[in-house]
């Protein structure tokens, strides 16, 4: 009797914590009676797809609050919304406007939004509260044609690419220092450097340099230390760390095709992932998989790469399915 009840409870414990490892994936599609592209969730296996906005517009790069919540994303015609509960939004509710904008994310613990805007037509990152349904926007970036933004795990650190001295450079706000110090340049060439990542950690920093033949160069900045990581390869750039900051993910960009590669931080062990047609988005789920849209000018699918194994799984096919991004 006693050794069934300790084989219960390893079962109950299994599968719970096999319920908590499961996450929820968010995603565009045209899967839809107007053909508009909308905003649309499922599980990691492709199960339980389901529309959550019906909008007359495209709509792009959803992205979920941390406790999966919430979901922000913007559309083609650049407005930003958001979706302030996921499970209310299952008769397509309309979702709560925040302004003109693009590229949204929300700070760690979902009280604000972090988005790009332009202002007197120069480009800039603000910060919007989401509690509140006439909140203003604060400017958070030093104005300078700033985009590309990325938060430090804890939002303590943002770093985005702006102009710098005539060129584009990497900088990182320290969000927590309200002097005027709060700011400072962390790439260290004179090329246009792009699409920036931090571990998760806040000790390495990587970023794409392109030359002046657009040449893209992933680099790594770790102890202020600036190294190439893909001299010899071709076009490179969106390097992305795993979360345990082992690795880097990042496209290769050729004439033929837009590959995704994965190497260790130091450069080393680059491995094509071999996903079929040109990868679009992607991101990591945990620290073997990677999730991503790729495709054609016709039809993209959503697939999870394993790097691990090389297995590949198409969770979201028919039509174009772009943008995934996973729940935390």
């Amino acid at each position: 009797m006693r050794l069934l009840r300790i084989i219960l409870l390893m079962l109950i414990f299994s599968t719970g914590f096999a319920f908590s490892q499961s996450k929820r994936i968010v995603y565009c599609s045209n899967q839809t009676s107007t053909e508009f592209i909308q905003v649309f969730i499922m599980n990691e296996d492709g199960s339980a797809k389901n529309q959550l906005t019906d909008l007359q517009e495209n709509c792009m790069k959803p992205k979920f609050s941390a406790d999966g919540k919430q979901i922000v994303f913007y559309t083609d015609r650049g407005d930003v919304y958001l979706i302030r509960d996921i499970e209310k939004s299952k008769n397509f509710l309309n979702p709560f406007y925040v302004g003109p904008g693009t590229n949204p994310v929300f700070m760690p613990d979902g009280s604000q939004i972090l988005y790009n805007s332009e202002i007197e037509d120069v480009l800039s990152i603000f910060a919007i509260d989401t509690a509140s349904y006439a909140a203003v926007p604060q400017i958070v970036s030093d104005g300078g044609y700033s985009n590309m933004q990325i938060l430090s795990s804890d939002g303590s650190k943002l770093l985005y690419s702006s102009f710098y001295e005539g060129a584009k450079a990497i900088m990182i706000a320290d969000m927590n220092d309200t002097s005027e110090n709060y700011l400072k340049k962390i790439s260290m060439n004179d090329d246009a450097n792009l699409e920036p990542d931090i571990s998760r950690d806040g000790k390495k920093y990587t970023y794409a340099s392109f030359d002046n033949n657009l040449k893209g160069t992933i680099r790594i900045n770790e102890n202020g230390k600036e190294t190439l990581l893909t001299k010899g390869m071709a076009s490179a750039n969106v390097p992305r760390f795993s979360p345990d900051g082992n690795k880097i993910a990042f496209v290769v960009i050729t004439d033929r095709q837009v590959t995704l590669y994965v190497m260790n931080t130091d450069g080393s062990s680059k491995a094509d992932l071999n996903i079929s047609g040109d990868v679009g988005t992607f991101e990591w789920i945990d620290d073997d998989r990677i999730i991503y849209d790729a495709g054609s000018e016709t039809k993209t699918n959503v697939g999870i790469v394993e790097i691990s194994s090389g297995s590949n799984n198409i969770i979201a096919t028919g039509g174009f399915n772009l943008h995934p991004s996973s729940s935390k």
